[in-house]
């Protein structure tokens, strides 16, 4: 662990979101791997500032040594993982930043009785997870204006301080919101968050209001 106590970091996932999430790590001093399947692509795209900083890893080796692995991928992708390759999270603090969404994003890919977090955590049950991250916007992590709430949420106590640490730390305000139960009602508001722009496309007030619900673009485009 590294003095601030939240140790280093491994973003699985170099979408828009989680790109934004690991610059801005980095810019803050935390020691960051990014892991994608791209980091061989022709075109480096938006991985180009990852690159620069030789922060694209192959997955192994970027999860080798990480204290928190933090999960920017499209929730389907997150299950996939969790299902087929769940010793990734063992050893660690898994952040989940995913948002349960159809790829319309006109709805809830699971019943109400659940979440998204609660089922990445039945498949990992050995490993604490916290959610993060998902109440945040891209556009929030690339601002350098006022702090934007991160609303954190887990039923490990302490890995929930220590990811609320972490946010803390990178300049975002970081509410506790609870346990995993609660989660659904996380990720509910990033479909509050489409509907809202769909239905309301030239409203400025309506730009303001989804500003602060979570951003869900990283849905449907895969990082791998």
């Amino acid at each position: 662990m590294t003095d601030g106590g939240f140790g280093s970091v491994c973003v699985l996932g170099a979408g828009r979101f989680g790109t934004a999430l690991a610059l801005r790590l980095m810019d803050h001093g935390v020691g960051t791997r990014v892991a994608t399947r791209r980091a061989d692509a022709g075109t480096p795209g938006r991985l180009g500032p990852l690159l620069e900083r030789r922060a694209v890893r192959p997955t192994l080796e970027a999860l080798d040594g990480a204290d928190l692995v933090i999960l920017a991928l499209p929730f389907p992708a997150a299950v996939n993982l969790a299902e087929r390759f769940p010793g990734f999270a063992e050893g660690r603090i898994v952040v989940d930043a995913t948002n349960p969404l159809t790829e319309e994003g006109d709805g809830i890919v699971l019943p109400p009785d659940t979440s998204g977090a609660v089922e990445i955590a039945r498949r990992i049950p050995y490993a604490p997870l916290v959610k993060a991250f998902s109440t945040c916007t891209t556009e929030d992590l690339t601002s350098r204006g006022t702090e934007a709430v991160n609303l954190v949420a887990g039923d490990d106590e302490r890995a929930k301080r220590t990811v609320m640490r972490l946010s803390r730390h990178i300049g975002l305000a970081a509410l506790d919101a609870g346990v995993l139960a609660h989660c659904g009602v996380l990720e509910g508001m990033a479909l509050l968050r489409e509907e809202i722009r769909r239905r309301n496309p030239d409203a400025a007030a309506s730009h303001r209001l989804t500003h602060a619900l979570p951003d869900s673009g990283t849905r449907v485009e895969s990082p791998w």
